[in-house]
């Protein structure tokens, strides 16, 4: 069943807050859960467009679910695929971008309040993302190219000014209900079967580049202990933790092979917990990986974007494939597959594991 609905700034209906004359955001309520909405937004008599999007299921709710995870996506001609219209086809209820969405260090390189906006515009503005926006809801979390190339606890200190542009504009064209300043992970349920954990593996790291013991970070203790005791405490079937950047076998100082003393703590935490599963971006290559304790990880992009060289394969490196791809992960009872989709919708890589196979566990 769709649900059609127009909505104004009226009390009761929902509240709207213009942001320069540029950024509207618009907050709905009474919604109801498992409803498939669509929603048009009129300004000056004029509908900008139909937008689809899926109310959550309750929490108690075992019907099977199918989200999207996408990461790095650059509308530059030269990047031009068709894995969005794949997207779009396989009906995902939600889409998941994990970072680098939009680009705002390619030449010249944003600075100002105004030069972000302009990129994230330029994005949302292109047609197949906004073809993707308009077709499903959609939960993001930056990586490093929303600010700068690579950036990590120093930016902060040595670019204030530019930090503050880049964070001020990605909240406004990513708001959250209920704002808790500079905390921008989450988590949500998605039925009965799913809950996932949406990480900021940035806003809160240690410096890329120093030494890595109990002192370097890239969580922070807060979101750390948060996600420890948000995953060991979780009724789900199935644990969806969402990073950035990968667990292992990539390229660069900037992912979690540079960050492994927290890393292990964190799988150790983990031991135990049925139906634990990763999925990264970043490294602009798909990839399945098993890590220690038998941790899955599924790596996934670029949407649009150049594709990544992998480093030499090793021991973890379950399937790797060069391509233009997003990930699907479909739930059905105690049975979670994950899916690498194509630009012309072929499933190029599927694995089905149970609820028991996402077990960490030391004998893996």
């Amino acid at each position: 069943m769709l649900t059609r609905g127009r909505w104004w700034s009226r009390s009761g209906a929902g509240s709207q807050t213009i942001l320069d004359g540029e950024i509207g955001r618009l907050v709905v309520s009474g919604l109801a859960p498992d409803t498939r909405y669509e929603i048009t937004v009129i300004v000056a008599g004029l509908p900008l467009g139909a937008h689809r999007l899926r109310t959550a299921p309750r929490a108690d709710d075992p019907r099977p679910v199918r989200i999207a995870v996408s990461a790095d996506c650059d509308p530059s001609p030269e990047f031009a695929n068709d894995v969005i219209d794949a997207v779009i086809a396989a009906e995902p209820e939600i889409v998941i971008s994990i970072g680098d969405f939009p680009y705002t260090d390619n030449g010249p390189p944003a600075q100002t309040v105004a030069e972000y906006r302009a990129r994230h515009v330029e994005l949302r503005t292109h047609p197949p993302v906004r073809a993707l926006l308009e077709a499903a809801g959609l939960y993001a979390i930056y990586d490093d190219h929303e600010v700068r190339n690579d950036w990590d606890g120093t930016t902060r200190i040595n670019q204030p000014e530019r930090y503050a542009a880049a964070v001020q504009v990605w909240d406004e064209f990513f708001p959250q209900r209920a704002p808790a300043g500079e905390i921008r992970y989450r988590r949500w349920r998605w039925g009965a079967h799913l809950e996932c954990f949406l990480l900021d593996c940035r806003r809160f790291r240690s410096a890329n580049a120093a030494p890595d013991n109990a002192d370097k970070t890239m969580l922070g203790a807060d979101q750390h202990r948060w996600l420890i005791d948000g995953i060991t405490g979780s009724t789900a079937t199935f644990k969806l933790v969402l990073t950035s950047v990968p667990l292992d076998f990539g390229t660069g100082d900037d992912h979690w092979a540079s960050f492994r003393t927290e890393r292990d703590a964190m799988f150790a935490a983990l031991l135990g917990v049925p139906g634990v599963v990763f999925v990264s971006g970043d490294q602009h290559f798909f990839a399945a990986n098993r890590h220690a304790f038998g941790i899955r990880e599924m790596q996934i992009g670029p949407l649009a974007r150049g594709l990544g060289i992998p480093g030499a394969p090793a021991p973890g490196v379950v399937f790797r494939a060069v391509r233009y791809n997003v990930g699907l992960i479909e739930i059905a009872g105690d049975q979670l597959t994950l899916i690498g989709l194509g630009e012309r919708g072929e499933q190029f890589y599927r694995e089905t594991l149970s609820a028991a196979d996402l077990t960490p566990r030391t004998t893996a």
